[in-house]
């Protein structure tokens, strides 16, 4: 990694530590909490040291972990995660010594095609064409690609995940080119429904992340 002309915060370093075991990893394969614990530490041994004892890593650093969740740079949960396409774009800049901005980064073409396609043959979305909004619970799990579990789970990283995916990175792209196709706008139109309807169960699981 070249000399870096910018401070990189604790977030930054960790996301540089998962993108580098990554690169070293199988494709897909989901890199551990000890993996990156260790990879961060070695990386950066003065930061991610226990306190008074330099030659061991620290691995309670998952309040730096929500942040990349929070961001859609890593998913999966607090103990394995995949860096995201939009994460690997982040660290690439930071390896390449351009620091960029989280608000400016754009999650690759292919994976938002990829939730478009999915979203289009979602049973809440073909019920939306024949004129259903009447729409349960279930509806809003089917249409973030979300199970229901993961809204149960004790830090519900796999839902938040799933819903800043969808609402930062898809819905702005559907918003963008609804005039150019008619289902990115019933895509947009049914997005407000459902965060509208169920808002007060998304805002409760999102406040942890807030």
């Amino acid at each position: 990694m070249n000399q870096q002309t910018f401070e990189l915060n604790a977030g930054d370093k960790i996301l540089l530590a998962i993108y580098e075991l990554d690169r070293k990893n199988n494709k897909g394969k989901k890199i551990t909490k000890e993996e990156m614990a260790i990879k961060v530490w070695k990386m950066f041994p003065t930061d991610f040291c226990i306190k008074g004892y330099p030659q061991y890593p620290n691995a309670d650093i998952s309040k730096y972990v929500t942040k990349l969740f929070k961001n859609n740079l890593l998913k999966g949960s607090f103990y394995n995660y995949i860096i995201t396409p939009k994460g690997k774009e982040y660290a690439k800049a930071l390896f390449l010594n351009k620091k960029p901005s989280k608000n400016e980064m754009t999650t690759s073409s292919r994976e938002i095609e990829v939730e478009i396609r999915r979203i289009k043959g979602s049973n809440v979305y073909k019920i939306f064409k024949n004129g259903e909004t009447n729409f349960l619970e279930s509806d809003l799990y089917n249409f973030l690609g979300a199970s229901s579990r993961s809204i149960a789970e004790s830090n519900r990283t796999g839902f938040t995940s799933r819903y800043n995916l969808i609402v930062k990175e898809v819905l702005p792209f559907c918003e963008k080119n609804k005039e150019i196709d008619p289902e990115l706008e019933k895509i947009f139109e049914l997005s407000k429904i459902l965060i509208e309807k169920f808002n007060h169960l998304i805002s409760k699981k999102k406040a942890k992340y807030d």
